[in-house]
C-alpha cells in the first residue's frame, strides 16, 4: 500500500518539459521533487509511505503511487532515480573488474537473480566506485514509467556532498533519518570509513547503533560531531538521548526554497535536506 503523506505544489504550475523530476525509492518511501530548470527552485514535493507486505507487489505499489500522485505521471525533460536501498557496496577502482562487482555483492549479501547490479563513481574522490544492486522488477516499472531516466544511489549523494566540503571534523558522524531506518556515514581524522544503513523502532535501537559504531572506532563522544537531517524532532526521544551522550550535534538545515517555504511553520528545515540536495 502507498499513501501520500506530504503534497506540496507551487500554485498555478504546469509541471512541464522545463522541470526536472528526482525520484528517490526506498523499502519505505518514495519521494518526487520536480525542479524548475528556469529558476532552480523545488516546484513540487511528494512524499509516499510504502506499507509494504510480504503480499504487496511492486505493480501494486506503483498503480497506487501514480493513482495518488499529481507529479508521477507528467513528461519530464529529465529524470533521475535515486535508490536508497542497503545493497550498496564501496569497491576500490583499482579492485573493480567486470565480475568482481557482483561477486561482491553476492558475498555479503546473498546470490539473487532477482537484481540487477549497477556501478557508480563518487565525484568528489577518484578511489572509490559505489556497486549497488536493485530488484529488475523495480528497474522494468522504471522503464515503463519514464522513455530514459539516469539512475544512482542515495549513498553517493550522501558522500558527495561530505567530501566536497573544505574541511571535515576530524571525528565525523553523518546521520540521515527515514521513517524506519538511517543511513550513517563516518570519517576520522578527516578519512572516510564507513557508510550503512541500519533499521530501526525505537530511540534505543537508533542509540544502540550509533555507540557501537563510536566504540568500534575508538571515539571518544565528547569530541564527535554528529550532523544530522532527516526525519528526526529536535523534541523527540531520539534526539534528546543522542544529546545526552554527544554534545556536539548540528543539524544539516537547509535555507527554505521554492515550494519548501511553505512548508516550514510545519516540518523542520532539516526535515527536507536530504532530498532537497538529490536536486542540487
Amino acid at each position: 500500500m502507498a499513501r501520500k503523506k506530504i503534497g506540496l505544489y507551487k500554485p498555478d504550475t504546469n509541471f512541464s518539459y522545463n522541470h526536472q523530476l528526482v525520484v528517490e525509492l526506498g523499502n519505505d518511501e518514495l519521494v518526487c521533487l520536480v525542479k524548475n530548470e528556469e529558476t532552480g527552485e523545488i516546484d513540487g514535493f511528494e512524499l509516499f509511505s510504502l506499507d509494504k507486505s510480504s503480499q504487496d507487489d511492486w505493480n501494486d505499489i506503483f498503480y497506487e503511487i501514480k493513482s495518488g500522485s499529481t507529479i508521477f505521471n507528467n513528461t519530464f525533460k529529465q529524470v533521475f532515480c535515486y535508490f536508497n536501498v542497503e545493497e550498496s557496496l564501496l569497491i576500490p577502482e583499482k579492485l573493480l573488474t567486470a565480475t568482481s562487482a557482483e561477486d561482491y555483492l553476492n558475498l555479503i549479501f546473498g546470490e539473487s537473480i532477482r537484481h540487477e547490479v549497477k556501478y557508480e563513481k563518487l565525484l568528489a574522490t577518484k578511489v572509490f566506485i559505489n556497486a549497488y544492486r536493485v530488484r529488475k522488477s523495480i528497474i522494468e516499472l522504471l522503464n515503463r514509467q519514464f522513455i530514459i531516466f539516469q539512475t544512482g544511489h542515495t549513498y553517493s549523494n550522501l558522500l558527495n556532498d561530505v567530501m566536497r566540503r573544505p574541511r571535515i571534523d576530524d571525528y565525523f558522524l553523518k546521520i540521515q533519518f527515514y521513517s524506519h531506518h538511517f543511513i550513517i556515514a563516518v570519517w576520522k581524522e578527516e578519512r572516510f570509513q564507513l557508510i550503512q544503513s541500519y533499521r530501526y523502532h525505537s530511540a534505543e535501537d537508533i542509540l544502540y547503533f550509533v555507540l557501537r559504531i563510536t566504540q568500534q572506532f575508538d571515539f571518544d563522544p565528547a569530541y564527535v560531531v554528529l550532523e544530522l537531517s532527516g526525519m528526526v524532532d529536535v523534541e523527540s526521544n531520539t534526539y534528546t538521548q543522542l544529546a545526552k551522550v554527544f554534545a556536539n550535534i548540528h543539524l544539516d538545515a537547509i535555507e527554505p526554497d521554492g515550494i519548501f517555504k511553505s512548508a516550514m511553520d510545519e516540518y523542520p528545515a532539516h526535515y527536507f535536506t536530504p532530498f532537497y540536495k538529490l536536486a542540487l
